[in-house]
């Protein structure tokens, strides 16, 4: 009976180990969602060039997976978002994005993300056409973007 009891003691731990999930797991469960913005600043306020703008986040975790984004709603012309990619982590699971690997377009992005809220910053270097968006209005896209948004 004392056998059978540690045998089971040790056969609980060892399943609640195997259930552990991983940072990458976390954190991907964290960023599925559709999410709204709020705000979109290079250095100057240009919410209002992106209207109505939603970011998917999806995919199904496979350790070191590749995710898939995708955006409705408007986005300038040139855009320093493409209407569509992937993305995976990147060196820090809890911080580090990188948009379109291995592709002429990729991009490290950082991110911060609660149950509620997401902020993406990353530089779009200088002299970069960007991506066609969705409006006439050309602006230039190079620089420090930060993107803000909500559940």
């Amino acid at each position: 009976m004392i056998l059978a009891a540690i045998a089971g003691f040790y056969t609980s731990c060892k399943d609640k180990e195997g259930n552990k999930k991983t940072e990458e797991e976390i954190q991907l469960g964290k960023l599925k969602a559709v999410w709204t913005l709020e705000s979109a600043n290079d250095g100057q306020d240009r919410t209002a060039d992106f209207s109505n703008l939603k970011l998917t986040l999806e995919g199904n975790y496979v350790e070191g997976g590749t995710y898939n984004y995708s955006f409705t709603g408007t986005r300038p012309e040139p855009s320093p978002w493409p209407v569509s990619g992937t993305w995976k982590f990147g060196t820090n699971k809890a911080t580090d994005i990188i948009r379109d690997p291995g592709t002429a377009s990729e991009t490290a992005m950082n991110y911060q993300v609660t149950d509620t809220n997401l902020i993406l910053t990353f530089n779009v270097p200088d002299g970069s056409a960007g991506w066609p968006g969705g409006t006439s209005r050309v602006r230039s896209v190079s620089g420090d973007w930060t993107f803000t948004f909500t559940k």
